[in-house]
């Protein structure tokens, strides 16, 4: 191995070159015009062990290594380098006999490959691609790392605005990115209302107002912080505070209430006036959503006894029995059926409920109010889903104008049930031809789009305005095949018409499909066809002669 250069050269763009074969590395460094990408070869190695030391000691930008290497191949190497060096850019020199390899190295993410014997006119232009990918890599991730704030705060609104199975496995990775603690034994959320927003605005104008609130977010950050974990977000007239307790410990609510209590009497002569609510414990931060729908709850009681005072959700719940909030989670478990299309689950559903009104001695003003929160979601979800279905409508105001006559809560229950698989089948049959209908466009688009080199599940997804995981789902439910498996038919088809009536070169017929390297061209084609292209247009002649 060859010793990489100094700190020196990290103004140019640091290359490492990798084969067993030391000739192959020669070629490839001396055969490369580097000074025209303005980079530097700034180590050579003959095995994937020299590769990591390097890579401990210099800040490489490209890796140009064999597949095929004894004690390490080159993907077990890039598997180890990827996973601390995710944006590390790697180009392998591989056999024709050794293509699977390749296929599996662009699963894994690697930039390109090139097959031997080396065309270097084709690696340069390899590499001045891939090295230029490189670099908008790095501008993109500065904006990211300068845009962390928004990120942070974007994570704080889908936490909150997110049902807790949603949160704990769709959120995950966001919240580690910005570095959320989620080491908290409980969490709970306050929200805390400026309720003379408005008047402060128009007194002292909007840069004034967002000093005072920045000054008071400070404070309280300082004020909560040294207790607990401590997360607090702007939202216009209201500061949302998520807190974490770090040490299981006793009455955990009542000193919080106290803290907020004594923090609230220190701003009494702020020009802010404040009113705050606080929710209940959850066992994670995943189910922070609703605690707030508490905090925002407890909110309301502003109403009866006025502003400038602490209302805890604990308090209302030990002294209102009616079932004004719910905090079981009913609505979403019910939209959670729907959307499963689970009939029996939706027949439990209902059975349950009357067994929870029995148990908590609902009376019939109680029940109409729970049955009112859970339609009122059901409709705001049809309506999300782009549903707005009159015999729903209509079954909803039924059960409302009815229900006075029912005499037993079975009764509303039944008509409930009716109502659930109503929404059910309607629902199925939206996102039937919904998808039905994505998936003729994204048809449309590839047979339009085939011979876009470039043409990825990204560009296709922001054609039918959905995300592209979203859409390769829909894609396969619908059509029975992947999106990827199209783009190759469609190409193959394309490549057997240019092969059966044009004259047109192996390399031409490549571009015009959409495939940049006529090699992975010809595997695939023959992978598809089982004969490769010139095999294909020879037996095409032979049967028209």
């Amino acid at each position: 191995m060859k010793s990489p250069f100094k700190k020196g050269w990290n103004d140019m763009k640091q290359v490492i070159v990798v084969d067993d074969n030391e000739l192959s590395v020669e070629g490839i460094c001396k055969n490369i015009d580097w000074s025209r990408f303005g980079a530097k070869v700034c180590a050579t190695c003959t095995n994937a062990n020299d590769v990591l030391d390097v890579i401990g000691a210099v800040e490489a930008d490209l890796i140009i290594s064999d597949i095929c290497m004894p004690q390490m191949s080159g993907l077990e190497m890039a598997r180890v380098i990827l996973k601390n060096k995710p944006h590390m850019k790697i180009i392998f020199i591989s056999a024709y006999d050794d293509f699977k390899y390749a296929k599996e190295a662009i699963r894994l993410g690697i930039c390109d490959y090139v097959e031997k014997p080396v065309d270097y006119a084709y690696l340069s232009e390899v590499i001045d691609k891939v090295l230029q990918q490189s670099q908008e890599e790095k501008r993109l991730l500065e904006q990211l790392q300068q845009s962390r704030p928004a990120l942070l705060q974007k994570c704080f609104n889908d936490l909150i605005n997110s049902s807790p199975d949603y949160a704990e496995f769709q959120l995950v990775d966001q919240a580690k990115y910005v570095d959320l603690d989620l080491s908290a034994e409980e969490y709970l959320c306050a929200v805390i209302r400026i309720d003379n927003s408005i008047e402060i605005k128009s007194t002292f104008g909007i840069e004034r107002y967002h000093v005072l609130m920045m000054s008071l977010m400070n404070d309280l950050d300082h004020t909560l912080s040294r207790d607990h974990i401590c997360y607090c977000s702007n939202q216009g007239s209201h500061i949302i505070v998520i807190l974490g307790n770090r040490q299981q410990q006793l009455h955990y609510i009542r000193m919080i209430y106290e803290q907020l209590s004594r923090f609230n009497k220190k701003h009494e002569t702020s020009p802010l006036s404040m009113t705050i609510g606080i929710g209940d414990i959850v066992s994670s931060i995943w189910s922070i959503s609703v605690s707030y729908q508490q905090a925002k709850h407890a909110l309301e009681y502003k109403f009866i006894f006025g502003e400038g005072h602490i209302f805890s959700i604990r308090d209302i719940k030990s002294n209102h029995p009616s079932p004004i909030f719910f905090t079981d989670g009913s609505e979403e478990a019910l939209v959670r059926l729907i959307s499963q299309k689970d009939i029996a689950g939706m027949k439990q559903f209902t059975d349950d409920l009357a067994v929870q009104w029995a148990q908590h001695y609902y009376d019939k003003n109680g029940i109409a109010a729970y049955i009112y929160s859970l339609l009122a979601r059901l409709t705001r979800y049809l309506y999300d889903t782009g549903i707005d279905h009159l015999q729903i409508r209509n079954m909803i105001t039924d059960i409302f104008a009815d229900f006075d006559q029912f005499q037993t809560s079975e009764q509303i229950c039944s008509r409930l049930y009716d109502i659930f698989v109503e929404s059910c089948q309607i629902l199925q049959q939206s996102v039937e031809t919904h998808h039905h209908q994505i998936a003729e466009r994204v048809i449309h688009y590839i047979e339009h789009h085939y011979m876009n080199i470039d043409l990825s599940l990204n560009d296709i997804s922001s054609s039918v305005n959905v995300s592209p995981s979203y859409l390769g789902a829909v894609f396969k439910k619908a059509k029975g095949q992947n999106i990827s498996d199209l783009i190759t038919t469609v190409r193959i088809n394309k490549a057997q018409e240019l092969l059966s009536h044009t004259n047109l070169k192996m390399m031409e017929i490549s571009e015009k499909i959409g495939y940049s390297n006529q090699y992975y061209f010809s595997a695939c084609f023959k992978k598809k066809m089982g004969v490769t292209p010139t095999e294909y247009r020879l037996n095409v002649m032979n049967t028209k002669l």
